[in-house]
């Protein structure tokens, strides 16, 4: 049993030179090497204690069969980590895959090609060597003797082979057989697009006739109307709003000419549920309204706006992508997993430009930011690491409240994260001023809902149970904004809002009417009334430490 266990250390060490060179995650790594190792003892322990004399040589093809499958597939993740530069969405690769003809294959491995000869360099190289290594162990072991297996041996054997059924049982490990990766890949995107038709075939059949939309456009020749998405931004952590630390000093700057709601909550704590009401006539009262009443992207194209989605979050996200395929133009530049990637938003300044470059008269831009989603480590370049393990009035507040110090760590890394977004922020309306000069164009940033990073307990994440979960920044921008008093725009701000009814706010800086438009709901309008807001199905009410029912 002793050499099974040499063997098996020869095969991870294939896997642990994938790691070290950067062609596989330390958490990809760690699933391969568990997955082998429990493949190889529990399968091959079963083969060396039953087969007898013969054990060796059944163990050494089980072995120069598995082995190579696992290597390549570290191969090809190293080589689509290089290409789209981070952990890859398997979805977006398959729709790659799907939606490339002949001629673009031909491109794809021409212009790949030195990139693919070091992934099967690496696939080569590593296999040779691990199965070179494992011959001469054979040779080494041949020349000793060996005693046959005992009860103990039988019963290790036994007991990995089970084991190895129940990391099956495991959805994320069985997800993480290379044997298995692809085709269980498959099967959830075919199963993804099969879920994404009927929910378009059942808002096709039950929303109402775009002749009873009764839209009218009522503005300029010429407007662009951007609406900026954050991810999980509170307010609590923006100097904008207050807080000690110089968060956002880009916003603080431009502050008389932004409008800066501070009684703003979302109708969520997650990304989908916030989403969809946000963005049509559904709010929390009604949820399922945007089935039947079209959305902003419906009203504005039938308003004569040409529509853009430019986003940092994945395209495959249900109901987000649903809504995002309705644009004229939509750009995802997150071809990773999801909103667990360390890709950028600045990286959207480039779509964003050639969005307000496009020579429609009328445009509506959304951008979708990853913002401050965790983990917030990834959401900002090392040069804003700004509040790492700072002494300050901050850090002696949470320390008194008895804070942890790792929900301090993450509290001061969300802070960073805050200082790129509001370098995002404001490159964003520094760039739609420039363009749009002498051109109607407003700008409305809110985030889709905030997070707890320690304001109310130790935890740092999303809350259903906490204000911060819920308590949101929002702010408009607007190049031809109407001077008010001091008094006038005090209590403008002040309005309380929630954002299920951003929508009617949205179509009044497009100036669209509609029958969906309700004036009383958009907090830009003189008929603006408050209405009660609720957090998790309990009523809310500013200022109090805990909701009420």
């Amino acid at each position: 049993m002793l050499i099974l266990f040499c063997r098996v250390l020869f095969s991870i060490a294939g896997l642990l030179l994938f790691f070290l060179f950067d062609q596989l995650s330390a958490n990809e790594c760690l699933k391969l090497c568990v997955l082998l190792a429990a493949f190889l003892l529990g399968v091959g322990g079963m083969l060396h204690a039953w087969r007898g004399s013969s054990s060796a040589s059944a163990v050494t093809v089980l072995l120069r069969i598995v082995v190579p499958v696992f290597y390549l597939d570290a191969a090809i993740k190293g080589f689509l980590r290089d290409y789209f530069g981070m952990r890859p969405n398997p979805n977006a690769v398959l729709q790659a895959m799907f939606a490339t003809d002949q001629a673009e294959t031909g491109e794809f491995f021409l212009h790949n090609s030195v990139a693919l000869a070091q992934a099967a360099g690496w696939f080569v190289l590593v296999t040779a060597a691990v199965l070179l290594a494992d011959r001469q162990l054979l040779r080494r072991q041949a020349a000793r003797a060996s005693r046959p297996p005992g009860l103990a041996q039988k019963c290790f054997a036994v007991s990995m082979a089970i084991f190895l059924v129940l990391l099956h049982v495991n959805t994320t490990m069985r997800r993480e057989n290379p044997a298995l990766f692809w085709p269980l890949r498959y099967q959830q995107y075919s199963a993804q697009l099969e879920a994404m038709k009927s929910m378009q075939q059942a808002l096709t059949a039950a929303m109402a006739a775009p002749g009873d939309w009764h839209v009218r456009y009522a503005g300029e020749d010429a407007r662009t109307v951007i609406l900026v998405i954050g991810e999980s931004t509170n307010r609590a952590s923006m100097s904008l709003y207050g807080y000690p630390r110089a968060t956002t000093p880009r916003l603080d700057a431009m502050r008389a000419k932004l409008l800066v709601f501070n009684d703003v909550i979302s109708p969520a704590s997650s990304t989908v549920e916030s989403m969809m009401t946000m963005l049509t006539p559904a709010d929390i009262g009604s949820p399922d309204a945007w089935m039947a009443k079209p959305n902003l992207l419906m009203l504005a194209e039938a308003a004569g706006y040409k529509t853009f989605w430019v986003s940092n979050q994945t395209r495959n996200d249900g109901w987000i992508g649903l809504l995002a395929g309705q644009a004229d133009e939509s750009d995802f530049i997150n071809y990773g997993t999801g909103r667990g990637e360390n890709n950028f938003d600045g990286n959207l300044f480039q779509p964003f430009a050639h969005a307000l470059a496009d020579s429609a008269p009328k445009k509506l831009i959304v951008v979708h930011l990853l913002g401050a989603h965790p983990s917030y480590d990834m959401r900002y370049p090392s040069r804003f690491a700004h509040f790492d393990q700072v002494q300050d009035a901050v850090s002696a507040q949470m320390a008194s409240q008895g804070r942890s110090s790792w929900i301090r760590h993450q509290r001061d890394e969300y802070d960073n994260a805050i200082r790129y977004g509001d370098y995002v922020l404001g490159t964003l309306i520094g760039m739609a001023d420039t363009a749009k000069a002498g051109r109607a164009a407003s700008l409305l940033f809110v985030s889709d809902h905030g997070q707890e990073v320690g304001y109310s307990r130790n935890h740092a994440g999303h809350s259903a149970s906490d204000k911060s979960g819920y308590e949101i920044p929002m702010l408009i921008w607007d190049n031809q904004q109407a001077p008010q008093s001091t008094a006038a725009r005090a209590a403008l701000e002040s309005r309380p809002y929630q954002t299920d009814k951003l929508d009617a706010t949205v179509l009044g800086l497009l100036k669209i009417e509609t029958r969906y438009y309700a004036a009383h709901d958009d907090i830009l309008s003189g008929a603006f009334q408050p209405v009660q807001r609720f957090m998790n199905g309990l009523q809310y009410q500013r200022g109090t430490p805990a909701l009420v029912r």
